[in-house]
């Protein structure tokens, strides 16, 4: 076994875990679990051991407690029985029965010597000492401890204590001389006679005393025998109960011994079979024991590796490389709880190195704690995550590019926005002078309100294309004029150059001239600069140049007088969300994207852009870009192909929404064109059986039939229109169309509004048979009102206008009522109802309002009611301000008698 490192097996690098929680679990092969399973029904096995002997030793101590007290108790009862048996051995009672007698006997011997002592002749030293005896015994009586047991009853004892007094009274008369003894011996005799009943009483009631305390002597002595017998049949069933527990131990780890060498010889089965590596470590970290799979996984099937330590195996990612694993590091991580999915990298003999994880326990063995280490090779579930990884990182920054999109086109809507409300003030301003003319302000200005709108509704439909963006900037590249670009921009800026007292203006050399390249992209730029520079500079002036270089690139640079920025902002100007601190201390308004939009679209178009700026000087910006010269188109020439060379023609037009029809019909009959009209698809297909036409103009979404059918039906059935050009009609936006469906039956897809030069192109393509692109995703270049407004007559146009207003103001409450109401499917007639208002919507510059029209039809048709309701609501919340607009944009007198004036 060697320490040397070796080039990895495997490119992916284990996401290493140790001492953290993965925070994910990891699968876990079959061998895995049942290894995994063993050593945790064994630590299982342990634990209920462990619990077992417990539970034992708390009955152990339980009836050993019972069996002290019980001795103490019995211990107790025979010492109390010892001691009655002590007192009925030496008899008290008998000695104080004995006395009492004496004493009766000794009081009547007084008595009688009393008598005898009338006699003269007999002596009085007699009659002293039958006195002296019968004191000292009523004084044993009435003084010692023994007796007074005998006389504790109260009446009792007053009565000996009155017998003893009157004893101890005839001292006196006993102590006299013989002649005065022998003359009391009349009053002795009467008071002895007088105590008869006294003694005889004290007599009686004290035997009866004492045979009431032998009484209770024998009881006390019954109740200590029992208790004695009590106690010792306790003692005698817990030692018998401790006996059945120690038996019942027995068996119970005769049971559990059984069980083990069942558990020992299950898992020595599995630690041999296992297809992952099962290491034993001990508390030093070195291996114990490593299965046969363990052997071959790190490449020692030849080589003991008992003994050594588990961090010549394994290893972890370190701040210096890769650091051994060490047994403490195992047992601290199992005793926290993290147990499984520890990713780790192991090192087989060779010095080669893959990833692993592991799954750790620690169990006891002959009462000595190991750690138990289940080690899988997880190189191919490492390459799985890996490419798993990539796959979200890329479906992440799919959506990061979404949203920083959506981000990006909503701040350049704010350009032509500039561009639109700048005109209105010029506008405002000229017609405020007493010599305006209005000819000359639409003559001026409406072409940069249109060229304004246009970009603006450019922006719209692109922050809607998703789809389209994630591939990159779209660029379009056509002939296009540079000089005429540079003035529209120029005036576009001209109403805020005047609000910030600036001065602009083009400080081109030579003329650029007509070039070919993407217009819109370029405006869009150059727009982006020259708004920054008009939003900086105050007082000052703006200037643009356009030369030309070497070769078919164009260089633009557009210069101010403005504050200018530090070196540190222009080394990051072009970064997207980043704005100077110039911009942001003082409030000037902006996101940060217009630069990053601008540099994108210029790496898009081949281009370069830079900037050279001195803080407090100004700033030039310079963009290049290729534009190779191209021949210019005449003016007038899209209109002059209609007045001169427009064959005539016979045109089929299939639309269910009226006002729709109307326009399509004006628009053709303008031409010159002899048009037919259908309502439905249905209809469409009877007309296209009957007569032969030259173009015939189908609806998509149609009532009864919708366009793609009605062509279906055309084309399949033999008729004079088998072969006619197909031309959708569509409101729908990019990525709601069935692009590749439509393409197979139609041969040109429109947008609504009808864009005039358009569908010029393809009437001619009628007639000279020259190719035309089977699908036009081409937005409206102009205002869709503006375009009404110069199509038809004024009072016509008042009509349509106050007609729509009439029927949004009707279909719309009703839409909202309909869209929020719950639903569990999906409402096709609110679908289609949704699809006619957008339809209509279109043609009245509505765009907006268009477009979430259209999204809802979508979300109804897929079920998505909830997103309906919520697009109808944001639709509704349009129109009061679209509304308004459609009143003020409606032909009135004077605006009918201007009209007159320059026809």
């Amino acid at each position: 076994m060697t320490d040397d490192k070796a080039p990895a097996t495997q490119q992916t690098e284990p996401r290493e875990t140790f001492g953290t929680d993965s925070g994910t679990r990891r699968s876990e092969t079959p061998a895995t679990k049942v290894s995994s399973a063993g050593f945790t029904n064994a630590r299982i096995d342990e634990l209920s051991r462990i619990s077992l002997q417990n539970r034992f030793l708390v009955r152990v101590v339980f009836l050993g407690a019972i069996i002290a007290i019980t001795a103490v108790v019995v211990g107790y009862l025979l010492t109390d029985v010892r001691a009655k048996l002590a007192e009925l051995t030496s008899s008290p009672q008998d000695n104080v029965q004995w006395t009492l007698a004496q004493f009766e006997v000794e009081y009547l011997q007084f008595a009688l010597e009393l008598e005898s002592a009338q006699n003269e002749t007999v002596p009085l030293d007699d009659v002293r000492q039958r006195y002296d005896i019968l004191y000292s015994r009523t004084q044993t009586l009435t003084d010692s401890q023994i007796y007074r047991a005998a006389f504790r009853e109260p009446a009792l004892k007053a009565e000996l204590t009155v017998l003893a007094r009157r004893l101890f009274a005839m001292a006196d008369l006993i102590d006299q001389t013989d002649a005065d003894l022998r003359a009391s011996l009349p009053v002795l005799r009467d008071e002895m006679d007088n105590l008869r009943p006294l003694t005889r009483s004290v007599m009686t009631q004290g035997n009866h005393q004492l045979s009431i305390q032998s009484d209770e002597a024998r009881k006390d002595m019954v109740q200590v025998l029992s208790r004695l017998v009590i106690a010792t049949t306790v003692l005698l069933i817990t030692l018998v109960a401790m006996a059945f527990s120690f038996r019942r131990m027995a068996q119970t780890s005769d049971a559990r011994l059984r069980e083990n060498l069942a558990t020992s010889a299950r898992l020595e089965t599995i630690f041999s079979t296992s297809r992952d590596a099962i290491a034993v470590l001990d508390s030093a970290g070195c291996i114990v024991n490593l299965n046969r799979s363990g052997s071959e996984m790190f490449g020692l099937k030849d080589f003991d590796v008992r003994g050594r330590r588990i961090g010549r195996l394994l290893t972890r990612r370190g701040d210096d490389g890769f650091v051994p694993i060490t047994g403490r590091e195992l047992f601290e991580a199992a005793a926290s709880g993290r147990k499984t999915g520890i990713r780790l990298t192991g090192r087989r003999r060779d010095g080669s190195e893959f990833p692993v994880e592991i799954t750790i326990d620690i169990s006891t063995r002959e009462r000595t704690p190991i750690c138990v280490c289940v080690i899988r090779d997880i190189v191919h579930q490492a390459a799985a995550e890996f490419a798993l990884k990539e796959s979200r990182d890329k479906a992440r920054a799919g959506e990061r590019a979404k949203a920083r999109f959506l981000g990006v086109i909503s701040h350049e809507m704010r350009t032509p926005l500039n561009g639109i409300l700048g005109t209105i003030d010029l506008i405002k301003e000229e017609a405020s002078k007493p010599d305006a003319r209005a000819s000359e302000l639409c003559d001026t200005y409406l072409p940069v309100l249109q060229s304004s709108s246009r970009n603006l509704l450019t922006l719209v439909n692109d922050v809607l294309d998703l789809t389209q963006i994630e591939s990159g900037v779209r660029v379009m590249p056509r002939p296009f004029d540079a000089d005429a670009l540079i003035e529209g921009l120029i005036a576009a800026e001209m109403g805020r150059a005047r609000a910030q007292n600036n001065t602009i203006e083009v400080t081109s050399e030579a003329p650029i001239g007509w070039v070919h390249g993407d217009p819109d992209r370029l405006r869009q730029v150059l727009g982006n600069i020259l708004a920054n520079a008009m939003k900086f500079t105050r007082d000052g002036s703006v200037s643009i140049d356009a030369v030309r270089l070497d070769g078919d690139e164009v260089e633009f640079q557009i210069v101010d007088t403005g504050i200018g920025m530090s070196d540190a902002d222009r080394e990051r100007i072009f970064e997207d969300f980043f704005r100077t601190n110039a911009a942001v201390h003082g409030q000037i308004q902006g996101t940060g994207l217009g630069l990053g939009i601008a540099r994108n679209i210029i790496d898009a178009l081949g281009g370069e852009i830079g900037v050279e700026s001195e803080e407090g000087e100004g700033s030039l910006f310079w963009v290049r870009v290729p534009l190779p010269p191209t021949a210019a188109e005449m003016p007038g020439q899209a209109v002059a192909i209609a007045d001169e060379t427009v064959t005539p023609c016979n045109i089929l037009v299939v639309e269910d929404n009226a006002t729709n029809r109307f326009i399509a019909r004006r628009l053709l009959e303008n031409d010159g064109h002899k048009v037919t009209e259908a309502i439905d698809g249905a209809e469409g297909v009877a007309a296209a059986l009957k007569d032969a036409y030259d173009l015939i103009l189908l609806d998509i979404s149609m009532p009864v039939m919708d366009g793609i059918a009605a062509a279906q039906e055309i084309r399949r059935q033999p008729g004079p229109n088998q072969t006619s050009r197909l031309v959708a009609l569509t409101a729908h936006i990019e990525g709601g169309l069935d692009n590749q469906r439509t393409a197979r039956i139609m041969d040109a897809v429109l947008h609504k509004p009808l864009d005039r030069e358009e569908l010029r192109r393809q009437i001619r393509a009628c007639h000279d048979n020259h190719t035309v692109p089977g699908l036009v995703s081409m937005t409206p270049p102009r205002n869709a009102l503006d375009d009404l407004l110069d199509t038809i007559d004024p009072e016509t146009a008042r009509r349509l206008i106050d007609g729509f207003i009439t029927e949004a103001d009707a279909k719309l409450p009703d839409l909202l009522t309909r869209a929020t109401t719950p639903r569990e499917t999906s409402d096709i007639p609110l679908a289609n109802d949704l699809h006619a208002l957008a339809g209509a919507a279109t043609n009245f510059g509505a765009s907006e309002m268009h477009l979430l029209l259209i999204r809802a039809e979508a979300s109804e048709r897929e079920g998505q009611t909830s997103t309906t309701a919520d697009l109808v609501e944001e639709a509704a919340a349009l129109w009061p301000d679209r509304r308004a607009i459609l009143i003020e944009a409606r032909p009135d007198a004077a605006s009918l008698t201007a009209r007159s004036d320059r026809a």
